[in-house]
């Protein structure tokens, strides 16, 4: 009889704990969590917005799925700390190697006034994207990215493959952590 209740404890033990802690989903925030940007929760989808980047260029949101994106935001000017962050924007794509394709780098101005020297200050992050417009258009996504209330310009944020807002980081995050929560992510996301 004893062998029989060992059996029903190790195969019943696990089943219990498992519906205990679906009924008390707080016993899990103990644990925490591997991110070090703030999770965006619940996740805000980027809408399908017809924009214009500094080049002329048409750019639809809905083509950035099917990849990650470094998402940055900055004003017109792009002073020393928005090429501070082109730069590590740029250099944590790179640190990605072979899974590199798979991000993608865009930077959308909060103003309308682009500075006269953006493309030559631009020139070594080639390959970012920059959203100057519409106004009415580039003003949406920006509501979007009011997470809270920290300023936007200067922040981080990572949208993922099916577009979807999922981390944001201050002015001047730390770029480890940014480094790290990418990784993370196409580590444990593969498509």
């Amino acid at each position: 009889m004893a062998p029989f209740w060992g059996l029903v404890i190790v195969t019943g033990l696990p089943f219990i704990l498992a519906l205990y802690l679906f009924l008390h989903p707080e016993m899990l925030e103990v644990l925490g969590t591997k991110n070090h940007g703030q999770l965006i929760q619940p996740t805000r989808d980027l809408p399908a917005l017809h924009l214009q980047t500094l080049d002329g260029r048409g750019l639809d949101l809905a083509s950035l799925k099917g990849n990650w994106t470094l998402l940055m935001v900055a004003d017109g000017k792009c002073g020393e700390a928005c090429q501070q962050n082109l730069y590590y924007l740029r250099q944590i794509r790179r640190a990605m190697g072979e899974n590199r394709t798979r991000v993608e780098r865009l930077m959308v101005l909060d103003d309308d006034t682009p500075g006269a020297d953006l493309q030559t200050t631009l020139k070594p992050f080639e390959g970012t994207r920059v959203v100057v417009g519409p106004a009415a258009a580039r003003d949406q996504l920006l509501a979007l990215l009011r997470v809270d209330e920290v300023p936007l310009s200067g922040r981080i944020f990572i949208v993922d493959p099916q577009g979807k807002l999922i981390l944001a980081y201050p002015p001047n995050p730390p770029w480890k952590d940014v480094l790290k929560d990418l990784e993370q992510l196409l580590k444990v996301v593969q498509l």
